[in-house]
């Protein structure tokens, strides 16, 4: 792909998905969390993230903290007074010129790959989004989900569309996130 990679950091703001759908232990979350952010840091100079209370702003604070270099945050144009106190995690905060419909579709325009941490509703529509950039801009956008924040698999029938690999381990993150680079 290219030496320095972009990523959206895709995953709830309800953290508890990762504990109840996935094999997280709450005990071990911050841990979790860290090491994974860690692998981030060392490979993706530049994670986007909507700066929303969840897994995504904790994966963006962990990578801060493990030397990661960039962190853009992405709300939709006119800004949301809500999500303000979460930009001071933020490197950057950049206004997307739509709403939120927009905002869910398009950010992963903005990076090579997205990297998945749990499963919401909003991030499904990041994720299965992909097709369509695919199809009508001819820009393939991969997504790396980790096993161990889902229960199961994608369905086949999105499977069937999107590029999507899976990892389980911080070994097969970095190597998934090495080959990219190349």
């Amino acid at each position: 792909m290219k030496d320095k990679l972009t990523t959206l950091i895709a995953g709830p703001t309800d953290r508890t998905k990762l504990f109840r759908f996935g094999s997280i232990a709450p005990a071990e979350y911050q841990n979790f969390i860290g090491k994974r952010a860690g692998i981030l840091a060392r490979y993706i100079p530049q994670i986007n993230i909507i700066p929303d209370d969840g897994v995504p702003l904790d994966i963006a604070r962990a990578y801060k903290n493990s030397g990661g270099e960039n962190v853009v945050g992405y709300v939709p144009k006119g800004g949301i007074r809500k999500l303000e106190k979460y930009f001071q995690y933020c490197d950057k905060i950049e206004e997307f010129d739509t709403g939120w419909s927009g905002l869910n579709t398009c950010l992963s325009l903005k990076g090579d790959i997205i990297v998945v941490f749990g499963f919401s509703p909003g991030t499904l529509v990041e994720v299965v989004y992909t097709k369509y950039h695919k199809k009508y801009l001819d820009r393939d956008v991969p997504v790396i989900i980790d096993r161990t924040t889902i229960d199961g698999n994608m369905p086949p029938e999105l499977l069937d569309e999107l590029s999507i690999r899976y990892f389980s381990t911080n070994d097969e993150l970095s190597k998934i996130l090495e080959g990219y680079k190349k």
